[in-house]
């Protein structure tokens, strides 16, 4: 071997060893815990993670099998993990409980992967786990308070309902049906304020909105001629409730004057999302009615028709269009998406 040669080896070597041991520093520092098995289960890598996680030290755990970490009722897991391991298929983010040395369980994630030798042969596996317990405690803390606000919002409803039906004064049918479309907007709101709340974006799917907003003027007779059609698409909580108040707006009169009024009328509520390079993405919806007759522009509009052009307002080249076509009502929004 001449001593170019020589000097090639000694160097790549020397890089070698010094990138093995920047990858061993990474283990050990690491705050997750990084655990190498053999395909029987037994430790043979145990990181300062594991020992602060677990209660186990290195020495207490290597050649020990991994299953002194699993509580008896999930024993099987780990025939499960070894099979999908010796398959070479790698389990990520896998959601689990592993019990520590005093005794006490947390909750885990789980990414567990194969490990090869030299020859491309599995010989064993390495393990991330990370204790999510926090997690989990958080989590369960924001469903509890969701559920009560969910609640406590269901209660001042009903409140709401029930003392505004009270006050209506006997024999005053315009007053109740004023009551009556008062609240039925005010819940087409607050159905979309539970779907922000319920979301970890706290933002609403188009989809989600307009079932809400529809779901009281469907039965057994209308269900079949409403249809919907579109991608999924997030709204911010501000026009997720101006879509609702539209669409609850347009059903309403969809059932009083339009292609709901009569058993063969259909509407038909579709959307799209348009993209280009220059102005990012455009949204577009369109509620169209079929009546199967003909249909005349009404000559005044009223409170509806302006909450029908307001749903928008406050998107980007926002535009609202109604017409009254020959077969039916078309109304169409168009906005620009954000981001």
């Amino acid at each position: 071997m001449s001593r170019n040669t020589s000097n090639v080896v000694g160097t790549d070597r020397r890089a070698a060893d010094e990138l093995a041991s920047q990858f061993a520093a990474i283990v050990q520092s690491s705050d997750d815990a990084i655990v190498a098995k053999n395909l029987d289960g037994i430790v043979v890598i145990w990181n300062a993670g594991a020992e602060r996680i677990f209660g186990y030290s290195a020495s207490e755990m290597i050649g020990q099998s991994i299953t002194k970490l699993i509580p008896e009722d999930r024993l099987d897991e780990e025939s499960i993990i070894l099979a999908q391991i010796r398959a070479g298929r790698r389990v990520e983010h896998y959601e689990t409980v592993r019990k520590r040395k005093d005794g006490t369980l947390l909750e885990v994630s789980l990414t567990v992967s194969p490990v090869r030798n030299a020859e491309g042969t599995i010989v064993g596996a390495s393990k991330i786990a990370r204790d999510i317990t926090e997690r989990k405690r958080s989590e369960e803390r924001q469903k509890l308070l969701m559920g009560e606000m969910k609640h406590r919002v269901n209660n001042l409803e009903a409140v709401i309902q029930s003392l505004g039906r009270s006050a209506i004064p006997k024999n005053e049918p315009a007053v109740e049906a004023f009551f009556d479309a008062f609240m039925g907007r005010l819940h087409a709101l607050l159905s979309v304020g539970d779907l922000v709340v319920s979301s970890t974006s706290r933002q609403a799917d188009l989809c989600d909105v307009m079932s809400r907003a529809l779901a009281p003027f469907l039965n057994s007779e209308t269900k079949s001629r409403i249809k919907l059609d579109g991608p999924s698409l997030q709204l911010s909580e501000n026009t997720a409730g101006g879509l609702a108040l539209a669409v609850h707006e347009l059903a309403t009169n969809a059932i009083k004057y339009g292609a709901l009024k009569t058993g063969v009328g259909t509407v038909e509520l579709r959307w799209s999302v348009e993209s280009d390079r220059e102005n990012g993405r455009l949204a577009k919806i369109e509620w169209k009615e079929r009546v199967g007759s003909t249909v005349t522009e009404p000559t005044s509009k009223g409170f509806g028709s302006r909450l029908i052009r307001a749903a928008i307002a406050s998107e980007p080249e926002h535009r609202t269009d109604l017409a009254f076509e020959p077969d039916g009502l078309r109304c169409s929004f168009q906005f620009r998406l954000a981001g």
